[in-house]
């Protein structure tokens, strides 16, 4: 025993000393830091005798970096409407130069010269000669200089940045656009060149098999002896607590071979997903030799023991099912104008990402680089990731083709190991020649088994489609754009088709800009656009609303948000959503649809815990079927869970409880304690509450909660029955036209409450959401963005209401018109005031008052006939504007002409 103790020791020795050998052979020389530079805006350096001549670059700048950090470029006088503004403008070659000594030790190596992140054509120059050029834009470009360059000697070695477009693609994608990152010029990330034995891993592939409990190594050997090689690769896989090793043997006398493995790893090893992110890193030294000459190579990746299916409505990880919340990423980082390549970047935003309840992010049309994808891997997040594609580039075009099957393939080998990477689609919205974007997914779908293939997000199916992106399926329409008056409804019956289905870019209501961000774009860019916005805001007088006008607006949208997401979670068929997006869009016509601003902040309007009452892996949820409700109803809700946790939750308790605005619990009750699954909606029972003991207008607020740690609510409003409303008195003449008998009123001094039918009032369409995306992009409609309710007016004392809208107003606002009041005087403020879109800034409203000839007038733009009896909000408004009006309260101040009042009526 003694012996075989004895000669483990010696073994395990040996190995510690070979392998610690083996890493000393691939050497590496940093190469951040300055370089000459110079521009080429015409493009005539390459065609030049600068390059047969060796001229000397007559700047510098500091890499890794980007122009626009050193202020090269055309400086923009400009201020786009549609995007932020690039203040140094830059597209062309730029040229970056420095003299590097090959170290004599490296004599027989293979040397390169590798850059993270370029965009978008490198091409080198080593003295006199060009090399190489790459144009991927996903991953590194990895330039080979080995027979342009000789150890021990200096070298004078130029590199050509080209950021213009390559081929003919789409302006609009994520990867290289003004609207989102900007087209930069430069290099980031590592910047270095590397030594290696001629004979060296190339490619490794990691394939976890779960239900084996192994994982397929396959390795890409490259060969420069030009002659046979053996030897062996030593396999270190090492994880928290875990430790293994193998060796497998290696031979071959091609200039390319392959060597596969399959390791088993033990019942012990542990699963990678959402809650249990295990990783394990597996090293190999690979030492091979020809006759007496030695080559060692080191090469490692890390790994998650993860597989993932399809089957119809599912995505299953590890057998289980899986639903996906998540955020479009659009590439929008206005600090710097492009992605981070580091790690603690990339984790302040994947751990927001986790903060607001979420588990998936979806990379629009572009691809991050390595530290996205490593952070991803640790925080237990799932990445769709895109090719820079999106539109017309389907259309046939072979260069384009090309470049698209060549940067797919670059994005599988670079990125394949990560679990993280769960999903890949061609790119966004795509049109054109199906049968190229089949080939792509095709390609993808039978190379690659880690992961789930689909050829574009929305837009057409291809055959070999393992998942779909859309707001459409053959069964209808099932996006979900904005909430309901009630929660009874889901988008079941759109589904069921072939393949899982994730809710394209749900969400995306607009919220008024913040002006206060406008000092923060300290960056490559500027906040230019907002500054028009401020402008025509104040040519119209009201500049002093600009902060209530983002508020109210972005309250609407959060409980837009609110709705859209538990829908899409009733909705149990789906397999996941995608927002667009968690923080506001700077392009494409400015987009703040966000509850974060472009930088990742909170703009102040829900807390991460809030948001995770209704976007988390457990939420409680609550159908019922309207929000307004007389006090001679019953209110009914029926209770579900949504369980994606990985907890079945045993005895499940649940509760609900009704509170009034003080937070008087008013009623409460359980509901039957109950084993409850996961990976699913389950359903927990109903219950009812009587709501005859409201007397006078209330707001109450239904509670659900499930154990202790799990609680949701949502708002109705109770009202009582209201007869004879408006009825006209010697004093207060109501009316639906503005006839001789108002005028008369008017001129007498008294008082006249105008309500025209909505059909008579020229002016936009009402609606309760907010504008779809942006106002200057989508300009359809009414091009709104919800109300400024003037809620401490004293017309509003007995009707129950926040500054914001809430859904009382739904069919208020349902039922009314909305009125152009630009050009009445600027102190005149309407009290339900429309905000218009911030590209135009007219001042709009639904209700006013104002001094007309010797009388005072209130207007209120709403039908007050249409099925009256079931509109109780509308009811409880018009009683409380009656009480107000026929009250010495009303007083208004500011007068107006009666050629106003006629201008927006029909006659």
């Amino acid at each position: 025993m003694r012996k075989k103790f004895i000669k483990s020791i010696l073994i395990v020795f040996v190995l510690i000393t070979q392998l610690s050998l083996l890493k000393a052979q691939t050497q590496e020389i940093d190469l951040s830091g300055q370089w000459g530079f110079q521009t080429d805006l015409m493009d005539f350096r390459r065609g030049s005798l600068d390059i047969r001549y060796m001229h000397r670059l007559q700047e510098s700048i500091l890499l890794p970096g980007i122009t626009d950090d050193y202020k090269i470029g055309y400086k923009s006088p400009y201020r786009h409407i549609d995007r932020l503004t690039r203040v140094y403008e830059y597209m062309g070659p730029a040229w970056y130069q420095r003299e590097i000594t090959i170290p004599k030790e490296w004599k027989g190596k293979r040397i390169f010269i590798s850059f993270e992140r370029v965009h978008w054509l490198s091409s080198i120059y080593v003295d006199t000669k060009e090399v190489s050029e790459i144009d991927y834009i996903s991953v590194p470009h990895n330039h080979e200089l080995t027979d342009f360059v000789k150890p021990g000697k200096t070298h004078l070695i130029t590199v050509c940045v080209d950021n213009r477009y390559q081929y003919n693609t789409h302006k609009w994608d994520h990867a290289h656009s003004e609207y989102t990152q900007i087209n930069w010029n430069g290099i980031l990330g590592e910047m270095k060149l590397v030594a290696l034995d001629p004979v060296y891993i190339e490619d490794m592939q990691l394939y976890p098999n779960v239900s084996e409990h192994s994982v397929k190594v396959r390795m890409k050997i490259l060969n420069h002896t030009h002659k046979l090689v053996t030897g062996k690769a030593f396999f270190t896989i090492s994880g928290e607590q875990y430790k293994q090793t193998r060796e497998t043997m290696v031979s071959g006398n091609d200039s390319v071979f392959y060597v596969e493995d399959i390791i088993a790893l033990g019942k012990d090893i542990r699963l990678w997903d959402e809650f249990t992110p295990n990783l394990y890193t597996l090293q190999c030294d690979l030492a091979t030799t020809t006759g007496s000459t030695n080559y060692q190579h080191t090469q490692s990746a890390t790994f998650g023991m993860r597989e993932i299916k399809a089957d119809r409505d599912n995505i299953l990880i590890n057998g289980h099912r899986v639903h996906l919340r998540g955020t479009v990423e659009n590439a929008v980082f206005p600090k710097t104008g492009y992605a981070p390549v580091d790690d603690a970047s990339w984790e302040r935003i994947l751990t927001i990402l986790k903060d607001y309840g979420m588990n998936h992010m979806r990379f629009h049309s572009w691809c991050p680089p390595a530290a996205a994808f490593r952070t991803a891997d640790k925080l237990g997040i799932y990445l769709e990731v895109e090719m820079p594609m999106w539109g017309k580039d389907a259309e046939p075009d072979e260069k384009r083709y090309d470049f698209f099957r060549r940067e797919q393939k670059a994005i599988l080998k670079e990125y394949g190991n990560h679990p993280s990477f769960v999903l890949y689609c061609n790119g966004n919205e795509i049109t054109g020649n199906f049968d190229f974007i089949e080939e792509l997914t095709h390609y993808g779908r039978v190379s690659d088994k880690r992961r789930l293939f689909s050829g574009s997000t929305a837009r057409t199916r291809v055959k070999s489609d393992q998942f779909y992106i859309t707001h459409q399926t053959p069964k209808g329409h099932m996006a979900i754009y904005e909430g309901r008056p009630y929660t009874d409804w889901d988008k079941n019956k759109e589904l069921g088709i072939d393949v899982p289905v994730i809710s394209h870019e749900s969400g995306q209501r607009c919220i008024y800009p913040n002006f206060k961000e406008i000092p923060n774009f300290t960056g490559p860019v500027q906040a230019r656009n907002f500054e028009v916005f401020r402008e025509s805001l104040a040519a119209n007088g009201m500049l002093d609303q600009a902060d209530d006008f983002f508020r109210v607006s972005g309250a609407q949208t959060v409980l837009e948000y609110k709705d859209v997401i538990e829908a899409e979670l009733r909705t149990s068929l789906k397999s996941g959503f995608q927002l667009l997006a968690l923080n506001d869009f700077t392009g494409q016509g400015y987009a703040p649809v966000g509850i974060l601003d472009p930088f990742w902040e909170s703009k102040g309007l829900i807390t991460p815990e809030k948001f995770r009452e209704f976007c988390a892996p457990t939420v409680a949820l609550l159908r019922f079927p309207k929000r307004a409700y007389y006090c001679d109803e019953t209110f009914e809700g029926k209770a579900e869970v949504y369980n994606y946790s990985p907890s079945i939750l045993k005895s499940a308790k649940a509760k609900w409880w009704i509170t009034d605005a003080s937070g008087r619990v008013l009623k409460s009750g359980r509901l039957k304690t109950q084993r409850i699954g996961n990976y699913g909606v389950f359903p927990l029972g109903t219950f009812q509450y009587m709501l005859n003991s409201v007397t006078a207008p209330q707001k109450l607020t239904i509670h659900l909660s499930v154990g202790d740690k799990v609680h949701n609510s949502w708002d109705i409003w109770v009202y009582p029955h209201h007869k004879d409303l408006m009825q006209t008195t010697p004093d207060v003449l109501y009316t639906t036209t503005y006839d001789a008998k108002a005028k008369q009123y008017l001129q007498e001094g008294k008082k006249v409450v105008l309500c025209p039918k909505p059909n008579k009032v020229k002016g936009r369409k009402s609606v309760f959401h907010n504008h779809f995306w942006n106002p200057i992009m989508f300009k359809w409609a009414p091009t709104t963005l919800g109300c400024l309710i003037h809620a401490d007016q004293p017309m509003f004392a007995d009707f129950i209401t926040e500054k914001h809208l809430d859904w009382q107003w739904w069919d208020i606002l349902t039922n009314a018109k909305v009125i152009d009041m630009t050009d009445t005087p600027q102190e005149l403020r309407p009290f339900i005031q429309v905000i218009d879109s911030y590209e135009t800034n007219q001042k709009l409203g639904i209700g006013f008052e104002a001094r007309v000839n010797n009388g005072k007038l209130l207007v209120l733009a709403v039908d007050t006939r249409k099925d009256l009896d079931k509109r109780p909000a509308t009811q409880q408004l018009l009683k409380s504007i009656d009480q107000y009006v026929k009250s010495g309260q009303f007083a208004p101040r500011v007068t107006v002409k009666e050629e106003f009042i006629q201008s927006f009526l029909i006659k």
